[in-house]
């Protein structure tokens, strides 16, 4: 008996899983035997003797209906763990081991299905990607293994946030989409705000507190596509937009398709570019608090392509790295600023300007005897030159890089810490630097007035450079009422739209000649 309802369970838990009659086909024969034996039991309770053929009868009645029930509970069971692998590889090919989460795969097909059903009710959706901003120097810095642990991390503050009605996929290595439903009833830029702010906070690696940041980009259906391979892209391409243009998110605006090139095309493309330096400088002007009287520019590369749109140095500069081309890129940016660090000498203008250095810069034993040499051929003042180097790529390899920043600190050469508080770096290691300024990254700065955390952390952060002696430069301020509390809270360097646009060259020459006219009038006024 016990056997027959262990048999029922497992025959009950296979049909949720394999409801095809051919896998029930033992049940007839089973429930017929035991049936038959109960029966005849019944009928030979019934007589005062029992001959021997009905015990016969009996006894095979009874083994076929143990045998049967014996044979149903080990096919079931095994049908049950079939199905059970078999759904497992399912599950497996839809969906990413990591984060648990449907993958690209399963993505596709769900916004495939998600198109139907919208032809059908006449109903539209928003497709949000969430890309995390230099993950792969992440990678390069703490191993594969510890970035999977930030991403499993990221992916757990994600399904915090979203709602179970919302479909979350992880994309591609450091992607999430979701899709949402009904975006005319939400406030999508509210939405990507809230969600930008729940994933604001560290997460920690080798005790080490790790500031993700992420771009978003939105693509709407119907309106950008009928198509879930081409809204995916074009959620894509807003998003990759929005890094051009430094904005938290954009949503798909069809100017910006035509400016899309994959890895490859862009390879060619830059291939070319470098071939003959089809580069120019732009310069953003820096203001100095504590003297508002001495100029100081950001020298910021860009790539004017033939129809006037410019290729983002987030997107070909992490190029130029894996092709090997940014030494050749480093040494003319160099170049052309000391080339012109040299006019303006000549016209008794004397401005610092600051050159942004890539992660294979550091490593480049080359560097430092290339600089000595233009600075002698330009004679230019080396104290007009600071060199920036971002806190992650100086973290790659500690011991390495402060050997060339040391090398290049005895040529007279300024050094800046770019991009600060998104790295990994440690105060041991940091104060063990040649540096001297620190300028920080402007996720904490551009919404200083209205987050505390942020606040904190720009307040301490202006501590810790003015005890190691360092200069500190805020980027990314926008107004002034963020730009005049910077200054109250002791921060020597203001960099921002606020301030001041980066300039091509003709312009930057007009902005020289008018604020000079202007220092001397108030200067004969005094």
């Amino acid at each position: 008996m016990l056997a027959l309802i262990s048999a029922l369970k497992s025959s009950i838990a296979l049909y949720h899983r394999d409801r095809r009659p051919s896998t029930f086909s033992f049940i007839p024969v089973m429930l017929g035997f035991v049936l038959g034996y109960v029966t005849f039991v019944g009928f030979l309770s019934r007589q005062a003797e029992a001959t021997i053929i009905e015990f016969i009868v009996a006894a095979v009645f009874f083994g076929g209906g143990i045998f049967c029930v014996m044979i149903f509970s080990v096919v079931s069971r095994s049908m049950e763990r079939i199905a059970f692998v078999e759904f497992q590889r399912r599950y497996n090919e839809s969906h990413d081991s990591l984060t648990e989460l449907p993958n690209r795969r399963f993505l596709l097909k769900t916004i495939g299905q998600q198109i139907i059903e919208c032809n059908i009710s006449e109903q539209r959706f928003a497709l949000i990607i969430i890309d995390i901003n230099n993950f792969n120097n992440i990678n390069e810095v703490f191993s594969h293994q510890k970035g999977d642990v930030l991403l499993a991390q990221f992916s757990s503050r994600l399904k915090e946030f979203v709602q179970d009605e919302i479909f979350l996929a992880r994309s591609s290595e450091n992607r999430f989409t979701m899709i949402l439903n009904d975006p005319e009833n939400i406030n999508i830029a509210k939405h990507i705000e809230n969600l930008q702010s729940y994933l604001d906070h560290p997460l920690t690696i080798n005790d080490h507190d790790v500031n993700l940041t992420n771009t978003v980009g939105v693509a709407l259906y119907p309106e950008h596509s009928r198509n879930a391979e081409e809204i995916l892209k074009r959620a894509e391409v807003a998003m990759y937009n929005a890094k051009r243009i430094q904005a938290p998110y954009a949503i798909y605006e069809p100017s910006t398709s035509s400016h899309f090139y994959d890895q490859t095309e862009l390879a060619d493309m830059l291939h070319n570019a470098v071939e003959s330096m089809d580069f120019e400088l732009h310069f953003q002007p820096v203001m100095n608090v504590k003297s508002p009287h001495n100029t100081t520019f950001e020298a910021l590369i860009r790539w004017p392509l033939s129809d006037g749109y410019c290729v983002s140095p987030d997107d070909f500069i992490p190029l130029a790295e894996q092709t090997n081309t940014i030494k050749k890129i480093t040494h003319w940016v160099l170049e052309t600023t000391l080339a012109q660090l040299a006019v303006w000498r000549d016209q008794s203008i004397t401005p610092q300007v600051q050159v942004n250095l890539s992660a294979k810069d550091i490593e480049d034993d080359s560097l430092e005897p290339y600089l000595s040499k233009l600075i002698s051929r330009y004679a230019v003042n080396p104290a007009q030159l600071t060199l920036e180097i971002t806190e992650t790529s100086m973290m790659q390899n500690p011991a390495k890089a402060r050997v060339v920043l040391e090398k290049i600190k005895k040529l007279g050469v300024s050094l800046s810490i770019d991009d600060f508080g998104t790295g990994f770096s440690s105060l041991s290691i940091l104060s063990n630097m040649p540096i001297d300024e620190i300028k920080i990254d402007r996720s904490f700065v551009t919404d200083l007035l209205y987050s505390s955390n942020h606040e904190a952390i720009v307040r301490s952060t202006i501590y810790l450079a003015h005890s190691l002696d360092c200069r500190v430069v805020a980027e990314g301020v926008e107004t002034e009422a963020l730009g005049k509390y910077l200054v109250s809270i002791g921060c020597d360097k203001i960099q921002g739209y606020w301030y001041g646009r980066p300039m091509n060259l003709a312009q930057t020459d007009a902005w020289l000649n008018e604020t000079l006219l202007v220092n001397s009038r108030v200067a004969s006024q005094n």
